[in-house]
């Protein structure tokens, strides 16, 4: 029994030994991250100093070698397969590119992986630089590298590259072949000036502000935690129209833009309210027609409408838009002038006739026509506040498959966006949405008049012709699939940037209305404010059948004041206590669940 006890201890000391022997192994073995510049061999050595000598040949690199990643040293592993490229469809050749900025070290990185060595004229890769309105280009190449099924070009970074899309060639017959989709720069918060944490508010509830009454005390009694406030172009570009003001002169790549320093000085006073009260603030940027025309889409500018598609099909119209947005991120993301976070670029895109005119066109031409310039705004801002978000717009008309030429369904406009940007460079863009009651005069959401009830217009899966806050989980459990989930592979941001219930049919049914929706947007992870519309009522909405307002337009609250400012307390329950018999209900939780 001794030796055999004596034989079991050897053994557990055996194995003790062997995993304490593989522990020390597996710490310090060399790992793949650890493989330094001292560890490369020759010609790899050789390879990157000449990917960024290609660009720039008087600069020393050598501090820059330390730095290379280990997927920038596997990337330099050659290959040996030679493959044919798809006839007709080179450019969907690589498996995967990208294009970001090192801000510290001052260069770009395009990344490449490809299914085989494509066989050509030569043994090199050649990579070529188009603006933002370019879709061809001619044989002046910025840089080439050797062939490798896995590699990378690095060239330098300055501002002007910040908007320009970057494509990879071969040479086949004499003539440049694109082996991939044209790649913009997706880390423009690389060189951002601003790097401050993303000021997340306590609660969803949001208002849009009436501008009278931002420093008069309600923001604060109603605990107002977010604020949207429209930023039209046309009427803050161009020279100052009174005296007391002097216009603004801006520079941008030696340009001078102006801006009515009157109107800037009206939308400061409102943005630093806001910032001044910790509310965070979302900004809508609107295409309106005034000076700089060039801003307005060549097919746009013949429409009648509010707003219009921007232009980023030619030089001029980028300019204008990269200066307006540049101008704004650098004058609202710091708190001398007010701090706006959220940035929603343009408004209800998919209703193009009524929110976003341009020609009518189909809606992949269309959306690719809106993500150029929605691009140029997500870049220039991003490249000033580094954890701003930026997002594009959508209203409630979600798959109504209309034969109309007014407008697009938003769920084909969002595929269509997000296809656009997939293709082009995955960036972190965020979806604001307006999940109005259908019809928008009718308040009481999950009770539909007759006639509209029996249409079935609002369904419970993804099929549904709208999305209205009853059913708004339906977008989010869509914008949860692979396809749309940002460069983290996260969800998208969703703000309700907008929605609103009139009281037009009784004050306590607008407010009972306000909350079941707000206690909805609540329970879903995915939705990051509930911005209602409006703080004061409108003329012309009221006209319209649609007293959205916490006030009237004379003065005086509503029944929904009070109900709105308790919404997020400790006292909300008792607040919207009354709500429960006009839904049906005895307990929230019989109509509210989590997504």
């Amino acid at each position: 029994m001794k030796r055999f006890s004596l034989l079991i201890s050897a053994i557990i000391l055996i194995l003790f030994v062997c995993v304490m022997e593989l522990a020390l192994f597996n710490r310090y073995k060399p790992k793949p991250s650890e493989i330094t510049w001292e560890n490369v061999d020759t010609e790899d050595k050789e390879s990157v100093r000449n990917s960024f000598k290609a660009f720039d040949p008087v600069m020393d690199y050598t501090d820059y070698a330390p730095e290379l990643s280990i997927s920038t040293v596997e990337s330099l592993k050659r290959s040996s397969r030679a493959v044919s490229l798809p006839e007709g469809s080179e450019s969907s050749f690589a498996n995967s590119v990208s294009c970001t900025i090192d801000g510290v070290l001052g260069y770009i990185k395009f990344d490449y992986d490809l299914p085989g060595i494509p066989q050509s004229d030569d043994d090199k890769y050649y990579l070529f630089e188009l603006a933002t309105y370019e879709n061809s280009h001619n044989d002046s190449y910025i840089a080439s590298v050797s062939k490798r099924e896995r590699g990378c070009f690095i060239f330098s970074y300055y501002k002007d590259r910040l908007f320009d899309k970057y494509v990879m060639a071969v040479k086949k017959n004499g003539a440049y072949v694109d082996i991939c989709r044209g790649q913009y720069i997706t880390n423009p918060e690389a060189v951002a000036s601003y790097n401050y944490e993303y000021p997340t508010p306590s609660s969803k509830k949001g208002l849009i502000i009436d501008n009278f009454k931002v420093n008069n005390g309600s923001l604060k009694d109603l605990g107002v935690k977010q604020a949207a406030y429209n930023i039209p172009l046309g009427f803050l570009m161009g020279p100052t129209t009174s005296g007391n003001y002097g216009t603004i002169a801006f520079n941008y790549n030696g340009k001078t833009y102006s801006f009515n320093g009157q109107r800037v000085a009206e939308f400061d006073i409102v943005f630093k309210a806001l910032t001044n009260q910790g509310i965070v603030t979302t900004a809508v940027i609107l295409n309106d027609r005034g000076p700089y025309s060039e801003r307005i889409h060549p097919n746009a500018v013949n429409g009648n409408a509010p707003y219009y598609m921007f232009n980023a099909t030619d030089e001029n119209g980028c300019q204008a838009l990269e200066a307006a947005a540049t101008f704004l991120a650098q004058r609202y993301s710091g708190t001398e002038h007010g701090q706006i976070v959220n940035w929603v670029i343009a408004n209800e895109i998919n209703a193009r006739k009524d929110w976003n005119y341009m020609d009518y066109t189909d809606v992949t031409t269309y959306s690719e026509e809106y993500a150029k310039g929605y691009r140029l705004f997500y870049n220039a801002i991003k490249s000033v506040n580094a954890n701003a978000r930026i997002y594009t717009c959508l209203d409630q008309v979600w798959n109504r498959n209309l034969k109309s030429t007014d407008g697009y369904d938003a769920r084909d406009v969002l595929d269509a966006f997000n296809n656009s940007i997939v293709t082009h460079g995955n960036i972190d863009y965020g979806v604001a949405y307006h999940p109005y009651p259908v019809p928008l005069t009718w308040p009481k959401f999950w009770d539909m008049p007759s006639n509209y009830r029996s249409m079935n217009l609002v369904q419970n899966n993804v099929d549904t012709p709208f999305i209205t806050i009853q059913n708004i989980h339906i977008l989010t459990d869509y914008l949860s699939q692979g396809a749309f989930l940002n460069p983290k592979g996260e969800v998208r941001s969703v703000l309700i940037n907008e929605i609103g219930f009139g009281s037009d049919h009784g004050e306590t049914l607008q407010a009972a209305c306000f909350a079941y929706a707000y206690y909805i947007a609540a329970a879903n992870q995915h939705i990051d404010g509930f911005i209602l519309n409006k703080q004061t009522d409108h003329p012309v909405e009221m006209a319209q059948g649609l007293s959205f307002g916490l006030d009237y337009s004379g003065g005086g609250h509503k029944y929904i004041y009070n109900v709105y400012k308790n919404i997020d307390t400790a006292s909300s329950y008792e607040a919207t206590a009354f709500a429960k018999d006009i839904i049906g209900i005895s307990d929230w939780s019989e109509v509210i669940s989590n997504h």
